[in-house]
């Protein structure tokens, strides 16, 4: 908020200053023409009423300035405003998703040491049909407990190695150790 406030200031400074230089380079055009003017013209009544008119135009030009520049500064205000929150939603969602991929690395880390813990190799003739029917709840048991944790299906497809489908299938189906 303060790199705002001070750019603001900054702005509205600058404006004063292009509004004083404009005045001056005004008036020394006119004092100019005014110089030629008055030695062309007479003194009278209506000089006078030309005079104090144009000193009403400078004043109300003034007033459109100062008012012009208030709008602009209050637009660049509200540009950097919305431009710092949009900011602070990036950086929210970049923490959120630096949480997500944390969560899927410990996830991958716990996978990969379930592997190494298992020892067991099988051959095709050692694998009776209990042994397989075990494994699968095993599988369906680990996609049911990572899905009650909030992970999507796509999550889970991408660190149990299987197709979004297949886990789709498993979850409706509903079939674990417990059933």
């Amino acid at each position: 908020m303060d790199n705002i406030n001070i750019l603001v200031i900054i702005s509205i400074m600058i404006g004063i200053i292009f509004i004083i230089l404009s005045f001056v380079f005004k008036d020394k055009a006119e004092k100019n023409e005014n110089d030629d003017k008055v030695e062309d013209l007479v003194s009278t009544d209506e000089e006078a009423e030309k005079i104090d008119f144009d000193k009403d135009q400078v004043m109300e030009e003034i007033s459109n300035k100062i008012l012009e520049l208030n709008d602009y500064s209050s637009f660049i205000k509200q540009e950097l405003n919305d431009k710092h929150k949009e900011l602070l939603f990036l950086y929210q969602l970049i923490n959120e998703k630096e949480k997500n991929m944390k969560k899927l690395s410990n996830i991958n880390n716990i996978k990969k040491e379930e592997k190494h813990q298992q020892v067991i190799v099988d051959t095709p003739k050692q694998l009776d049909s209990k042994n397989i029917s075990n494994d699968i709840r095993d599988k369906n048991d680990e996609i049911h407990n990572l899905h009650r944790n909030g992970y999507s299906i796509t999550d889970i497809a991408k660190v149990m190695g299987l197709g979004r489908g297949e886990v789709k299938l498993i979850l409706e189906l509903g079939v674990t150790k417990e059933n």
